[in-house]
């Protein structure tokens, strides 16, 4: 790695001219991103807990859902389509969003380097994903079954989608994107992408069987 390329990434080949190294350290950096969407999860909670439909209140596993796709919109809408209107200055630019995603590509450095294969999966979470995460909030808000499960099998089927291509394009490269130090791999890259394989298998299995005992009950009728 020559003088004028430094970075912490890997592979140490990356070039990455004109990076700069974030001024905060990365406690704070995983503090304010854990505090905000902490604060998204308990505000969503509070709404739909609140929320009463024909006078009833939402199941414990509707709110849970919602705190889903609401936490889901909130990345996909907000923080991801800051990576997309900057990736291509992200490594030069020194904002507390930039830092924070400097910080997760010590897991991934795809996101520094502008690969069309995180751009492109990138860009289909923020225009179609997040917006039918959006639907799926509001189709349990409004306890509107048609439409949370069509938006809820969707979304959860694209975020698998995704995670599949994302870990299986890793796992198959000539050389590691991920710094060899446990909490990146498995903290960072395993953990934090763990949750969008999980629930989706959850919720779309949810969905399927209910769209399943629709369609039989309109055969029925």
């Amino acid at each position: 790695m020559s003088a004028g390329n430094q970075h912490p990434y890997f592979p140490q080949s990356l070039d990455l001219s004109g990076y700069t190294p974030p001024t905060q350290s990365p406690f704070v950096l995983v503090a304010v991103m854990g505090g905000t969407l902490g604060a998204v999860l308990v505000g969503t909670y509070v709404a739909f807990t609140r929320r009463r439909v024909r006078g009833w209140a939402l199941s414990r596993s509707d709110r849970l859902a919602a705190m889903w796709f609401v936490l889901c919109a909130v990345l996909h809408c907000l923080y991801e389509l800051y990576y997309l209107l900057h990736f291509r200055t992200l490594a030069a630019t020194m904002d507390i969003l930039a830092s924070t995603w400097k910080e997760y590509a010590k897991s991934d450095s795809r996101y520094l380097a502008q690969v069309p294969l995180v751009l492109m999966l990138e860009s289909i979470t923020v225009a179609v994903t997040g917006p039918l995460c959006l639907v799926a909030a509001y189709g349990i808000w409004t306890q509107s079954l048609g439409v949370r499960h069509i938006a809820q099998l969707c979304a959860s089927v694209l975020h698998l989608y995704s995670v599949v291509v994302y870990f299986g394009t890793e796992m198959m490269a000539a050389e590691s994107n991920c710094r060899p130090e446990a909490l990146y791999y498995y903290g960072y890259f395993m953990a934090m992408n763990a949750p969008w394989v999980v629930v989706p298998v959850v919720l779309a299995t949810q969905s399927f069987g209910a769209i399943s005992r629709g369609m039989r009950i309109s055969k029925v009728d």
